[in-house]
């Protein structure tokens, strides 16, 4: 064999090794992807609603791969029969009837399949208002553990709706309000992540951050306003919205927000269990949290604001007034001028007006 033979052989060889190679990294890739779940902890709660599966006595894991590739619970059934015959001890598959949802990988369900255990899920409720304070309060009452609920609270995360957040800012004000559905032995860290993906939505589906921009704001100036809006107004998205525009033409004219919940949210920060119906925190207060005495925005969000506030922010009215306050009867009075705001004080804030 001449010396050019051998060298072409040789090629020849080296190009099949690395076409094998190149097919064995795409299968892992491939499998890898398959015995995922199809949506993962990030969906929302109606797409990893929950259906019933059954397996039927005497089914073997083939039917009931392609069974559940059919109902669409997973993404291969080929996948499925794989991952059995790589784990030969979760072969045991019993009959009964299941409830599976589509964010359950294959371990998820074959782990239920080996035990004839529904796996457990907990349903979370958070709230447009609520601070950071009552979501770690719902995590641990939903039986989450502290030291894990803090640590995901406290931790540095890479995605796009943080993207803007100071680095020392806490993750106040980006805890979706939405109801959702985990399984119980989920991540904390994975279920911040769903939300942090379901206000990402939101703030996409608004054009929020081109908005913001529009106004001199970023998405983290933005969300901490509307955070204010959502603790000094009604739910009424037109109330919101002349809220907003206070707000906004006090920040554009260095004035002032003279936001009593700012000071009030900062005050529980200090002192979670202080005497609500001592006043003197409204003084007491240092800035840049008192935003009697401190202009411009606090340095983070003082509640999850909902979409509306959010919105507002981006849309406020077209008024020009500079002072809004709420009377004893429950609604809200504008004025442009402070002898019109102390007039609608001494007219419809007699009660509530007393204690500021």
């Amino acid at each position: 064999m001449t010396k050019r033979i051998m060298k072409r052989v040789g090629y020849i060889v080296a190009v099949v090794v690395l076409l094998m190679i190149i097919a064995g990294a795409g299968a892992v890739i491939w499998y890898q992807s398959n015995i995922s779940a199809i949506y993962d902890v990030k969906c929302t709660t109606k797409e990893c609603e929950s259906q019933k599966f059954v397996v039927v006595q005497g089914e073997g894991a083939a039917q009931i791969g392609d069974k559940l590739e059919q109902a669409g619970l997973i993404k291969s059934a080929l996948a499925f029969r794989i991952y059995l015959t790589l784990n030969p001890d979760k072969r045991n598959l019993l009959p009964g009837e299941y409830q599976f949802s589509k964010n359950m990988s294959v371990e998820q369900i074959v782990k239920s399949l080996n035990t004839g255990i529904v796996a457990r899920t907990v349903s979370l409720t958070f709230l447009p208002g609520e601070t950071i304070r009552a979501t770690r309060k719902k995590l641990i009452d939903a039986g989450f553990a502290e030291a894990e609920v803090d640590e995901a609270l406290n931790k540095q995360y890479d995605h796009e709706l943080l993207k803007t957040k100071p680095a020392d800012a806490t993750l106040e004000g980006y805890i979706w309000g939405d109801t959702y559905e985990f399984y119980a032995d989920s991540k904390v860290e994975d279920i911040l992540k769903a939300l942090f993906d379901q206000m990402l939505k939101v703030v996409k589906e608004e054009n929020l951050i081109s908005k913001y921009q529009a106004r001199g704001l970023t998405l983290h100036q933005g969300i901490t306003l509307a955070s204010v809006v959502q603790r000094e107004s009604t739910a009424d998205y037109e109330e919101q919205r002349h809220v907003a525009q206070v707000f906004l033409t006090r920040l554009n004219r260095g004035i002032v927000l003279g936001s009593d919940a700012i000071i009030a949210y900062r005050a529980d920060q200090l002192n979670p269990y202080r005497d609500k119906s001592d006043m003197s925190y409204l003084t007491s207060i240092d800035c840049p949290w008192n935003s009697r005495r401190c202009a411009g925005l606090p340095p983070t969000p003082i509640s999850s604001p909902g979409r509306n506030a959010l919105k507002a922010v981006a849309d406020p009215s077209a008024t020009q007034d500079l002072y809004f306050l709420t009377g004893d009867d429950g609604r809200m009075y504008y004025a442009t001028t402070e002898a019109e705001h102390n007039a609608n004080a001494r007219q419809y804030c007699k009660e509530l007006c007393k204690i500021l």
